[in-house]
C-alpha cells in the first residue's frame, strides 16, 4: 500500500498497491481539466462580448501571454517544490496553493472587463495551474512503485478525459453568460486539491537536507539534464502531441474547406467525432495502464500509441471523406488514450535524478503545452503552402518521429 506519510520516499520503497491515491489522482486531474476545458471556450465567448471586433486579437494576446507563463511556471515551480521544506511536505503546499491561485485568476478574469487586467488574471490562472500540476506530477515518483506506475498514470489520464468532457458540457451550458461561468467553474480544482492534500498527507520535510538555493543556483537548476534518454522522451512526447494538435486546431476548416460540407454538418461531425475520440480514448487509457503494469513494459506501448495516431491520419490523406475522418477520430482516440495512460509512467522512469522529480517532470510537461502554442502557426503554414492533404501527412510523419524517439530510449523497458 502507498505510504501516505512519505512524500519523499523513493518509488522503489513504495508498495505495489495504489490504495486511495489512485482514485484521488482521477479526482484531482478531473478537477483541473474541467475548468481548463470550459475556461477556453468561455474565454472566447467573453472576448466576443466585451471586445467585439477586437475579439480575435484580444484573445490571441491573452492566451499567448498565458501560454508563455505556463511554460515558465511549470519548470520554476517544479524546482521550487523540490526544494520546499514544510511540515506538510514538498508537494502539498504547491498543490493546494497553486489551485487557489489558479482559481482566483480565472474568477478575476470573469469579474474584470478590462483587457490589461485580463492579461494579468489569465497569466495568474496559468501560473497557479501549472504550479499545481508540477507538484501533482511529482507524486508518482515520490509515492508510487514502478510496478504500479501504469495504473497510476491511467487513473490520472481517466480524470483528464472525464474533466475535459464535462468541461465541454459546462461551457455549452454557460456560453450565454461566460463571465459568471468563469467565476464559478475554477473552484472545482480547489475542491479536488483540498481533498487530495487532506487524504494524502505529506511527511514533514523540515528536517530534510537543505541544499543552497541562490538565484544563480535556481537558474542553473532550470537547465535540462544532459541525458540522452531524457531528451528523447521530451522530443517523442512533443512530436506525438503536435501531430494531434495540428488536426484538432483545424477541425472546422477540415470539414468545410477540405471535405466541402456545410457548417451545420461540420458542427455535427465535430460533435460526433469528439464523442468517438473520447470513447476510444477511455478504452485506451484503462486498458493501457493495466497492460503496461502487467507486461512491465512502457516503450512498446507508447510507440504503439504514436503509430496508431500516425495510422489514423493515413485514410484521410489517401481518400479524403467524412467516413475517413471518422476513422481518424476512432483510431487516434485509441492511440491518444493509450498514450495518456502509459506516457506519464515512462516519463517517471526516464528521470535521471528522482530527487529533482518535480523540476524534471515540469520540463517534460513543456512538451505537452508547447505544441498548443506553435500548432496554429504550423498548421496555417502547411495548409497555405501545401494544402490539407499535407496537414494529415505532416501528422503521419511527426507521430512516427515521436514514436521513433521513444523507441530509442534505453533506460526504460
Amino acid at each position: 500500500m502507498i505510504d501516505n506519510d512519505a512524500d519523499t520516499a523513493p518509488p522503489t520503497l513504495a508498495g505495489s498497491r495504489l490504495g486511495r491515491l489512485g482514485p484521488l489522482l482521477t479526482v484531482v486531474n478531473a478537477g483541473w481539466a474541467l475548468p481548463s476545458a470550459a475556461g477556453g471556450t468561455l474565454l472566447q465567448a467573453l472576448m466576443a462580448q466585451q471586445h467585439g471586433a477586437d475579439k480575435v486579437g484580444s484573445l490571441a494576446l491573452v492566451t499567448t501571454v498565458g501560454a508563455v507563463i505556463a511554460v515558465v511556471t511549470t519548470v520554476v515551480a517544479g524546482a521550487l517544490s523540490d526544494h520546499t521544506r514544510s511540515r506538510f511536505g514538498r508537494r502539498n503546499p504547491w498543490i493546494l496553493g497553486g489551485a487557489v491561485a489558479s482559481a482566483t485568476g480565472l474568477t478575476l478574469t470573469g469579474l474584470l472587463p478590462w483587457l490589461p487586467a485580463q492579461i494579468v488574471t489569465v497569466a495568474l490562472f496559468q501560473a497557479g495551474l501549472n504550479a499545481m500540476l508540477a507538484a501533482v506530477g511529482a507524486l508518482l515518483p515520490d509515492r508510487v512503485a514502478e510496478s504500479a506506475l501504469g495504473r497510476a498514470s491511467a487513473y490520472g489520464g481517466l480524470g483528464y478525459l472525464v474533466g475535459t468532457a464535462v468541461g465541454g458540457v459546462v461551457a455549452s451550458a454557460a456560453i450565454g453568460f461566460p463571465a459568471l461561468g468563469l467565476v464559478i467553474v475554477p473552484w472545482t480544482m480547489v475542491a479536488a486539491a483540498l481533498l487530495l492534500v487532506l487524504l494524502v498527507r505529506g511527511r514533514s520535510s523540515l528536517d530534510d537536507p537543505r541544499p543552497p538555493l541562490s538565484v544563480r543556483a535556481l537558474a542553473r537548476s532550470l537547465l535540462p539534464p544532459k541525458d540522452k534518454d531524457f531528451l528523447l522522451a521530451f522530443v517523442g512526447r512533443f512530436c506525438t502531441i503536435l501531430g494531434l494538435t495540428v488536426i484538432a486546431f483545424y477541425q472546422l476548416y477540415i470539414y468545410t474547406d477540405f471535405l466541402r460540407v456545410d457548417t451545420a454538418a461540420a458542427a455535427a461531425g465535430i460533435a460526433m467525432g469528439t464523442a468517438l475520440l473520447g470513447a476510444t480514448a477511455l478504452i485506451g487509457t484503462v486498458s493501457g495502464g493495466l497492460l503496461s503494469d502487467r507486461l512491465r513494459r512502457r516503450r512498446p506501448l507508447v510507440v504503439l500509441a504514436s503509430a496508431l495516431i500516425a495510422a489514423a491520419a493515413l485514410p484521410v490523406t489517401l481518400t479524403p471523406s467524412v467516413p475517413a475522418l471518422t476513422v481518424f477520430y476512432v483510431v487516434a482516440g485509441l492511440g491518444y488514450g493509450l498514450y495518456l495512460s502509459v506516457d506519464q509512467a515512462l516519463m517517471v522512469e526516464v528521470l535521471p535524478d528522482t530527487t529533482a522529480a518535480a523540476k524534471q517532470l515540469g520540463m517534460l510537461s513543456v512538451a505537452n503545452s508547447a505544441p498548443s502554442v506553435i500548432a496554429p502557426a504550423i498548421a496555417a503554414a502547411v495548409v497555405t503552402l501545401l494544402g490539407f492533404h499535407a496537414l494529415f501527412l505532416f501528422t503521419v510523419v511527426i507521430a512516427v518521429l515521436g514514436g521513433g524517439c521513444v523507441a530509442a530510449i534505453r533506460r526504460v523497458r
